[in-house]
């Protein structure tokens, strides 16, 4: 058996980036070509950590899918939710590589900095994060990695004293170390700590609380983090070896770094990082993961940690406080003195809504608290039923219908309260940046909630927002920040509604987001004549619209008056109000434009939406449609009425695809580029379904023709913002038709593969 081990810990994340009213993670321009951060990041690195390719010989590449099952890992509770919505696959694939050696270990269920945390929100997050391990693994957790890795005494006995064995730090965050069974404490610095062995940690309030500590190797760590590390496979193995001292002492090398180095941060990481671990393996250096590593070889010495402290600040964690230093590379006049003013509003609002939660929850639970613990099973396992059941397991008296509504909305504002302190919101430059703006809008989510229940505290919030400067003039401070950013991102019921029915009003079909249902009544409509180019419609209809988390609904009368070709007025009005809108459709054909808005404004109050209804995706597909037609010529415009048509019949479920794929060939000859077709970027997800199709039956010839037709047709139009997505469904194809012998699915097996430059392992197989 080898004394000398390799162990490299990939720390897999992403913030949670849906909108909390929608459960849709909402377009991110900064991730073009792809529709967000989460997509692009599983394009670049989360799918080829788990299946990714290597250099063939004839210079063309083999699929390989080894790396994550040779790592120690965790992947966020966060991350894995969108995982399981958007890229099952690569779930699938995370999930058998610990099936098949163990090596996943947990993470809390929002990436918090848990010292600056209370004991009873460790104890959720820590407890919340195992509850979700056990449910996607299927199995406890036997290590658990803490965000940034900060640390304090407190966080430890937490984990300890949930059943937690290990942890993983830096260096600098030991402060002393002793043998087992000595007195005497030896103080060291970052320096002379080795982190080739383990280290038992002893609570020193409660030596009952215990944990081993896991401390990784600093420079070399780092080194992954700039770069150097990854510069080529032997340079990685030269690097590991440099650090094993001689003779057979147990040793391990511990590499630690944010997973997302691999193949996002430093494109082709992660095929240096395979090729490394075949070198050490080689050289009788074998990977190892803490777990294995610690039942083989006990530690042998106790430490002591230094409080408050993490691998990502040198100011202990004034990066989530203040204006430490830390930052990223921007001006150098830029501060951060932003980062206190946001984290006192924030834990100011979190009291309020704390004290709220226990006085109001009271009424329903003996212990809200605990049942706040145990309410991850509600985010877990979603539904009407299992939520009722929850409720009645849990409540000291049977509950009404609007009590149990209650109940749900309690708990829901304590996840989203709970969410605003996520770490990079306070991590990068400023205030207005994309991660402090997802920590915002997570306050604002629990606000609304709160609101909904009687309780506004929004005035006295952005208030204090308003002293945590900016530093870009156009944002000023937070205060504008949630002008701007923050309050456009909210989706009410009215919001929902008014989206419903504008898109209706367009004749275009209005796709449901997760959290959110609608029902469209008939629609009353009328138009009339205008100067040339302006289209003067009115529209009415009921619409039910409904939150799926907390049971609400409610059912409005929607005008929808649209005066140009971007020009519309929503009015919204309760179900039960009587409304006759022939009367309505009279006073459109009498009055002007501006006349008959005044007349609405009367009856209803102000318009409550524009344009601006349509959710964030939608609108900037809506606005391709309807913006550029007027200024088209006749072809053109034509060419793009019949585009919007047919993605809108194919939207609908209409078996559109020979239109979809014959209007795209043309799309070139009436001067398109086809990535500026509206709803041109959903065409890739209608590829992906189509190879699963071809997955499920391999050998079925019409979807297989299906398949690649569409393929063909995307990749001449340039649609395809990655093939991670195809090569994955390759795979898979591929390994279904192992064995059945020569056929005509074979062939096209192997052309996809080969037009996804993988060379044949194997004459009977594509890889």
């Amino acid at each position: 058996m080898s004394h000398r081990h390799i162990c490299v810990h990939g720390h897999f994340y992403q913030p949670p980036r849906e909108n909390p009213w929608t459960g849709s993670v909402d377009r991110e321009a900064s991730a073009a070509p792809f529709h967000d951060w989460n997509a692009r990041i599983a394009e670049e690195c989360y799918g080829p950590i788990t299946l990714g390719i290597r250099g063939g010989c004839d210079g063309r590449t083999i699929a390989y899918e080894e790396t994550l099952k040779r790592l120690s890992y965790d992947f966020g509770p966060t991350l894995l939710s969108w995982l399981e919505r958007e890229r099952p696959s690569i779930l699938n694939r995370v999930l058998a590589a610990d099936a098949a050696t163990q090596t996943a270990i947990a993470q809390p269920y929002f990436h918090n900095i848990l010292p600056l945390e209370s004991r009873r929100d460790k104890e959720t997050l820590v407890r919340w994060g195992l509850a979700e391990f056990r449910h996607r693994f299927g199995r406890a957790a036997k290590g658990m990695w803490l965000p940034e890795t900060a640390v304090d005494v407190e966080t430890l006995e937490v984990l300890a004293g949930e059943g937690v064995e290990f942890t993983l730090l830096d260096p600098k965050q030991g402060e002393a170390v002793r043998n087992i069974g000595s007195d005497s404490w030896v103080k060291l610095d970052a320096e002379h700590i080795d982190p080739k062995m383990p280290y038992l940690w002893v609570s020193p309030a409660d030596p009952s609380k215990k944990l081993v500590i896991f401390f990784y190797h600093h420079r070399l760590s780092a080194g992954v983090v700039t770069g150097e590390t990854t510069a080529s496979a032997e340079h990685f193995a030269d690097a590991v070896r440099a650090r094993l001292m001689p003779g057979d002492a147990a040793q391990l090398v511990h590499v630690a770094s944010d997973g997302e180095f691999y193949g996002h941060h430093h494109p082709g990481a992660e095929r240096v990082l395979a090729l490394a671990l075949d070198l050490l393996e080689a050289d009788g250096i074998p990977s190892i993961d803490p777990a294995r590593f610690l039942a083989l070889f006990p530690p042998p010495h106790e430490v002591r940690i230094r409080e408050n402290t993490a691998w990502s600040c040198e100011h202990g964690l004034g990066r989530w406080e203040k204006d430490c230093g830390c930052r990223s590379k921007h001006l150098a006049d830029w501060n951060q003195d932003w980062r206190a003013g946001m984290r006192d509003a924030l834990d100011k609002l979190a009291h309020r809504l704390d004290a709220f939660y226990e006085d109001d929850a009271s009424r329903f639970f003996e212990d809200p608290w605990k049942v706040r613990d145990e309410s991850v099973a509600l985010w877990l396992a979603p539904g009407d039923e299992r939520a009722s059941a929850f409720l009645k397991a849990r409540a000291k008296r049977p509950l009404l219908a609007d009590e149990e509504k209650r109940a749900l909305e309690l708990l829901l504002m304590q996840r989203e309260r709970l969410a605003m302190f996520t770490s990079c919101g306070w991590f990068f430059d400023d205030i207005s940046g994309v991660e402090a703006v997802l920590c915002l809008t997570r306050a604002a989510r629990a606000l609304d909630l709160a609101k909904l229940m009687g309780e506004d505290a929004e005035e006295g919030f952005v208030e204090r927002l308003g002293a945590c400067r900016s530093n870009l003039p156009r944002f000023e401070n937070g205060a504008k920040v949630w002008r701007t950013m923050v309050a456009s991102a909210r989706v009410g019921l009215e919001r929902a509604a008014a989206h419903a029915a504008l898109l209706d009003h367009l004749g275009l079909p209005a796709p449901e987001p997760r959290l959110l249902s609608w029902k469209i009544g008939p629609a009353f409509r009328s138009g009339k004549a205008g100067l040339a180019g302006r289209e003067r419609t009115l529209s009415i209809r009921t619409v039910l619209a409904s939150r799926l988390e907390t049971r609400e609904n409610a059912e409005f009368y929607v005008v929808v008056h649209r005066a140009d070709r971007l020009d519309f007025a929503c009015w919204l009005a309760p179900r039960r109000e009587v409304l006759d809108p022939v009367l309505i459709g009279d006073q459109f054909l009498r009055l002007a434009d501006d006349e008959f808005r005044a007349a609405m404004d009367e009856r209803f109050g102000a318009a409550s939406f524009g344009l601006d209804a349509v959710l964030n995706d939608e609108r900037s597909e809506v606005v391709k449609a309807l913006a550029a037609s007027g200024a088209l010529g006749a072809s053109r415009a034509a060419f793009l009425k019949r585009w919007v048509e047919v993605i809108s019949a194919m939207r609908r479920g209409g078996k559109e695809d020979d239109a979809v794929l014959q209007l795209l060939s043309e799309s070139a000859v009436h001067a398109f580029n086809a990535s500026e077709l509206p709803w041109a970027s959903e065409l890739e997800d209608r590829l992906h379904r189509h190879m699963e199709a071809v997955v499920a039956a391999p050998s079925d010839g019409a979807r297989v023709s299906s398949a690649l037709r569409w393929l063909d047709a995307l990749w001449d139009a340039g649609l395809l913002a990655g093939t991670w997505r195809l090569r994955d469904a390759q795979s898979r194809w591929a390994a279904a038709l192992e064995g059945r012998g020569p056929s005509a699915a074979l062939d096209a097996c192997r052309a996809v593969g080969a037009r996804l430059g993988l060379a044949e392992t194997s004459p009977e197989i594509t890889p």
